[in-house]
């Protein structure tokens, strides 16, 4: 019969032992437990999840800094599945890096999340923020394989529909018309081998004609740019600029009164001008006269003169000339 001290005894045992084991239990997982962690989601739409799964590691290129703690489909929107991870606090996740699902095993299907990207440029993102999705290397050969399956099943169906009977009927006229057309095509470039080569090098004058042409027309537009961007013609445009808008400015009305003013004192002048040439001519005219006659009478006495000197010595020329 177990005694009353017994039963102390190994409840005494028990309940040391018990607390030896919590105290190990704590020393070896708190560090794990009680460390505090940093709460990101990843937003993943129309991609299958499938070997993710809750407690799979979350490595930031290649270092295991995290693990996922849910998974679970948007109520909002039935296309998305947000991944929920908890990391290190002292994981600098930037807000250019982005969460790709890759693979644990191939073999046994079972899958990770793993951070890459981010540059030293970038802000550090807000804890209970979501990380870009990126697209693994994988799932992108996997989206190409399946793009050429698709391809080259078509080419098989495609192949498979051509070796019907029918169609390589219609497949061998075709290569026989083909191979006639291409005989007729020989025949032809043989017949007019020197034309063709005449004509090729007409083209080939044209081209270098061409080429001249934009090299002078490069440097015409070159010419034209210089002098449409130089500082006189710029200096007249601003100066034409300014006398039109000192026309805009002035009194247009007053400026035309003052012309009509010096047109009609002009007409006044000239007119005066007119009478008193007019009257001048009358008095030119008769000085005219005289002087004509006076040249009339001096052309009498020089004769006379020469014709009888002695006519000085007996008496005056004006006698002499009376008689």
């Amino acid at each position: 019969m177990v005694s009353r001290s017994q039963k102390i005894r190994l409840g005494v045992f028990l309940v040391t032992s018990l607390s030896i084991l919590f105290i190990s239990i704590a020393i070896i997982t708190g560090t794990r437990v009680f460390k505090k962690k940093t709460t990101y989601f990843i937003r993943y739409k129309n991609i299958s999840l499938a070997g993710l799964e809750i407690g799979s590691p979350v490595k930031y290129r290649g270092i295991r800094i995290g693990r996922i703690e849910n998974i679970y489909i948007d109520p909002e929107d039935v296309t998305s599945n947000i991944v929920q991870i908890t990391v290190t606090p002292k994981v600098p996740i930037k807000e250019d890096n982005e969460a790709v699902v890759t693979y644990i095993s191939y073999a046994a299907g079972i899958k990770m999340i793993e951070i890459l990207g981010g540059s030293n440029e970038s802000a550090l993102l807000a804890p209970d923020s979501f990380i870009k999705p990126g697209q693994s290397v994988v799932d992108n050969i996997s989206g190409k394989a399946e793009i050429i399956t698709e391809k080259l099943e078509m080419i098989l169906n495609n192949l498979a529909e051509l070796t019907e009977a029918e169609r390589q009927e219609k497949l061998f006229k075709l290569v026989d018309n083909t191979s006639n057309s291409l005989q007729s095509f020989n025949s032809f470039l043989d017949t007019n081998k020197i034309s063709l080569f005449h004509t090729l090098k007409n083209v080939e004058k044209f081209t270098s004609h061409l080429d001249t042409f934009m090299i002078k027309s490069n440097l015409t537009l070159n010419d034209i740019r210089a002098i449409t961007q130089s500082p006189k013609l710029t200096k007249t445009i601003d100066n034409f600029e300014k006398i039109s808008t000192d026309l805009e400015q002035a009194e247009l009305s007053e400026l035309i009164k003052k012309l009509a003013a010096a047109v009609e004192q002009t007409n006044k002048t000239f007119t005066h001008l007119d009478l008193t040439l007019l009257k001048s001519r009358h008095d030119i005219i008769s000085s005219t006269e005289i002087l004509r006659e006076s040249l009339e009478y001096f052309n009498e006495f020089t004769r006379l003169i020469s014709e009888n000197p002695s006519l000085l010595l007996r008496s005056s020329p004006q006698q002499e000339i009376r008689e």
